[in-house]
């Protein structure tokens, strides 16, 4: 009896984990829109994303923007070094090496790279 009861403990553990997606909250349309035009964009971050993952990925982009994480909030700051299409398309990359695979866009969710084409760009 306990076999089959941790059996069961055991399958849906690995389920709840498959099903989850790790995701951020991107902010509300007009303030992404003011964000996108001022090259200063912010997500807020699921706390299943390590901070040191995002200071450690957001090296890798340092020629397109510079990356700024306040662990209490779990909000993430990246500043365009140049306000572009491509260095704002490099952030949608940011995301996808820290594991994102849903961003969360005026209460809708949708996968990084839709949101990378529809928004970054």
């Amino acid at each position: 009896m306990k076999k089959i009861l941790f059996s069961l403990l055991l399958v849906m553990a690995i389920s709840a984990g498959i099903n989850a997606q790790v995701y951020v909250v991107a902010a509300s349309k007009t303030e992404y829109a003011t964000q996108k035009a001022n090259g200063v964009i912010t997500f807020r971050f699921g706390a299943d994303v390590l901070p040191e993952t995002i200071i450690t990925n957001g090296e890798n982009f340092a020629g397109n923007f510079t990356t700024a994480f306040d662990a209490t909030t779990y909000v993430g700051t990246f500043t365009m070094k140049e306000n572009t299409e491509m260095n704002r398309l490099m952030l949608g990359r940011l995301l996808i090496m820290c594991g994102v695979e849903v961003v969360e866009f005026e209460g809708a969710q949708m996968p990084v790279y839709q949101f990378s084409n529809e928004q970054l760009k």
